[in-house]
């Protein structure tokens, strides 16, 4: 169990805090995945993440440092609390649903982080996620390729298949004997 939490602020990014949205790792293996969420903060935000033991690293990014956070959807022990989707809360501290829309990048907010001690020292855990400055998230198409607009040739497939028996010569067979090569 955890012996304390702690907040950290700053700008929200790749939030992933929902089932519906959970990040499940790699595509081709199959885990129960993870909530996860990064973080940029300033650098008395790392300082008190760094003062509460935490060894996360993190990337410098200008003056701001990234640090991701995650919490795993199942526990390999079956502790309801050290798993499962975090909290989630709005700006008046009132839960936040994914129906209340996801969180998109650059949104201002807090992040809570679990910290416990264990036999390898300080271990974290994502906890907790409130929003300040809600910023909506665009989608920015999935990956998908471009649209496909199909037309209908029912019409002309019928035309094209009579002129194109009118063009073959005399004694075509479109049969292949066994083993020749058509070509």
């Amino acid at each position: 169990m955890a012996t304390k939490t702690i907040e950290l602020k700053g700008t929200l990014e790749w939030a992933k805090l929902f089932e519906g949205n959970r990040d499940q790792g790699q595509y081709d293996i199959d885990t129960d995945g993870a909530t996860t969420i990064d973080i940029l903060m300033d650098s008395s935000n790392l300082k008190s993440m760094k003062d509460a033991g935490i060894r996360k690293q993190g990337k410098a990014e200008g003056d701001l440092t990234r640090v991701k956070f995650k919490r795993g959807w199942a526990d390999q022990f079956g502790r309801d609390w050290a798993a499962g989707p975090p909290k989630v809360f709005g700006t008046t501290g009132k839960e936040w649903g994914m129906d209340d829309g996801l969180i998109g990048n650059g949104s201002e907010g807090i992040v809570f982080v679990e910290v416990y001690d264990t036999k390898m020292g300080v271990g974290c855990r994502l906890a907790g996620v409130q929003v300040i400055n809600h910023v909506v998230f665009e989608s920015e198409g999935g990956g998908s390729g471009p649209t496909i607009n199909p037309k209908d040739y029912s019409g002309q497939a019928t035309q094209a298949s009579g002129a194109s028996q009118a063009a073959k010569p005399a004694g075509y067979s479109p049969k292949v004997a066994p083993g020749d090569i058509p070509f």
